[in-house]
């Protein structure tokens, strides 16, 4: 059995291995390119030849990023299990309390969604949600459920909502046609982006105009990237299970530290920062911004 992170045992890898053995950032783009020259790797070479012919790993999820042609990601239970862990710590860090509700109108596909409990996926021991002792509850992400959205706010009450970027505007547009105020209903929403996340200025308007604080989600999904801005210092705090680098080029990359069955070693995210040092929060945090 390969070593969790032998990259010349993974295609992907093992040709952007410099002649030093230094492997060369990639993004998107290079996943792309890969998989439209193997059209029968759905993981784009990032699971061993071994593995795809012998045993698919237990979890694969398809990336939104992408269409033509379609990449997918893998993960075993344990590494799910972990990935989950770090959905639980960034909605603490926004604050949570046992018996609570979380609702999300996003897509069921999306890893926001499917790391929340463990009645989502089968593979999953303890969804973020789970480890939280919170109901959760999903709303199909397509605009013309906004409505539904509303009756699931006036009924089930969640104290925290996942709202996807594109689906925010007809909401509030739904929210208003009944008069409903989110204010001293909902702690805080946060608003996650396919790839990479929002503006702080697009966030403060959200914030205004929903009466309620609003947090941003950055997100890489071919890096199980999940981090979430802090409330005191408003850079994007990086749980313990990633590793980042500044690049030459000004912008930064991420490694999973969990992901064996699919590595994500020097993920790319595209301009941003590491800053030094935590913050008053969180003294300790590992910090970037972007």
């Amino acid at each position: 059995m390969a070593r969790p992170h032998d990259l010349a045992e993974y295609r992907f890898y093992r040709e952007r291995l410099t002649a030093d053995g230094q492997l060369r950032p990639w993004g998107i783009t290079d996943l792309e390119d890969f998989a439209a020259g193997n059209s029968g790797d759905p993981f784009a070479g990032r699971v061993r030849d071994d593995r795809v012919s012998s045993q698919v790993p237990k979890f694969a999820l398809q990336l939104e990023g992408t269409a033509d042609p379609s990449i997918w990601i893998a993960l075993d239970p344990p590494e799910l299990d972990r990935w989950a862990g770090v959905l639980a710590r960034m909605w603490t860090r926004w604050g949570t309390s046992p018996a609570e509700t979380i609702a999300f109108f996003e897509y069921g596909s999306s890893p926001l969604v499917l790391l929340a409990s463990s009645g989502y996926v089968g593979y999953l021991r303890r969804g973020a949600a789970d480890r939280l002792s919170l109901t959760s509850i999903c709303n199909d992400g397509v605009a013309a459920m906004a409505n539904r959205m509303v009756a699931i706010v006036e009924t089930l009450r969640p104290s925290m909502l996942i709202l996807r970027r594109d689906l925010t505007m007809p909401f509030a547009m739904a929210l208003e046609a009944v008069g409903m105020s989110l204010a001293e209903r909902v702690r805080w929403i946060a608003i996650s982006e396919v790839e990479g996340a929002i503006s702080r200025a697009e966030a403060a308007h959200l914030s205004a105009r929903l009466a309620v604080p609003v947090w941003r989600i950055l997100r890489a999904d071919a890096a199980f990237l999940l981090a979430g801005e802090c409330p005191a210092c408003r850079a994007f705090h990086l749980d313990r299970e990633y590793l980042a680098e500044s690049l030459a080029s000004g912008h930064v990359a991420i490694t999973a530290r969990f992901a064996n069955a699919c590595p994500a070693h020097r993920f790319d995210i595209g301009a941003a920062t590491l800053l030094k040092g935590g913050c008053a929060i969180d003294p300790r945090a590992r910090r970037v911004e972007c």
